[in-house]
């Protein structure tokens, strides 16, 4: 299966669009084809894969987007990768988000390297929908923002919040979007970040909005091989145990067991 998926991609951009953040432009036929919210995993020294989201996805011209922040060997290695080199990718990966309902409201919620995704869903679905997508980006500090512009060029100004309060307002993505939830009724949430703050996003949204979490797991194989990245979800024959990197990296808000 993994020789099936295994893709050499030529890296053709590379830029800093954030402090110790890095987003590598692949080019690649099959990873343009993702859904945002799959994922690449991606050959680095040692023995384990990184996973990574795609930040954006131009199947017009076969290009994808990697975007990640440097913080251990394996990244560090990929953030040093030029324009010119190839990279050893399986992808595209696990299930991403639906389409959106083209109807209803909808919110796209990220924190930290969770924006990403998000982006890459603004920029297939946004121009579909009767209602412009309220974003939501949260960040450490503001020098760790990621894709501002890249929103505002879609014509989309994101309400930034930082916990160091150094750019947009001070504070976590969870009170702007309870108060976007108590003005908008049959709600669609897209969320992905930090396990602690999926896991407010689902609370909050139980019984409000139909929520898809992208949940950002350490993974072994990728393929759903070596069951490391498990979690508890619930169903109609009770508790289970699924992948996160076949069954998910998207999950139903209610699917999980939190």
């Amino acid at each position: 299966m993994e020789d099936e998926q295994r893709l050499r991609c030529l890296i053709v951009a590379r830029t800093l669009p954030a402090q110790g953040h890095v987003e590598l432009i692949v080019e690649s036929q099959e990873l343009s084809r993702a859904i945002p919210g799959q994922f690449a995993h991606i050959l680095t020294p040692g023995m384990l894969r990184r996973p990574i989201s795609f930040s954006r996805i131009d199947p017009g011209h076969g290009l994808s987007g990697l975007l990640f922040q440097v913080v251990g060997s394996g990244t560090k290695w990929l953030a040093e990768r030029s324009i010119g080199e190839v990279l050893d990718v399986l992808g595209p990966l696990g299930h991403g988000f639906p389409a959106p309902d083209p109807r209803k409201p909808w919110a796209l919620v990220g924190g930290g390297v969770g924006v990403p995704p998000l982006y890459a869903a603004a920029e297939k679905w946004a121009q579909t929908q009767a209602h412009t997508p309220e974003v939501i980006i949260g960040a450490r500090r503001g020098v760790w923002v990621v894709m501002e512009n890249d929103f505002q060029d879609l014509g989309i100004e994101p309400r930034i919040m930082t916990d160091d309060g150094s750019k947009g307002e001070p504070g976590n993505v969870l009170h702007p979007l309870s108060l976007w939830l108590d003005t908008h009724v049959q709600a669609q949430v897209y969320a992905c970040g930090p396990t602690p703050m999926l896991q407010a996003v689902r609370r909050m949204t139980l019984g409000r909005a139909t929520t898809y979490l992208a949940l950002e797991q350490r993974m072994g194989c990728g393929i759903g091989a070596c069951l490391a990245c498990v979690v508890p979800t619930v169903g109609d024959c009770g508790m289970y145990y699924q992948r996160v990197c076949t069954e998910g990296p998207v999950f139903r808000a209610e699917e999980l067991m939190w």
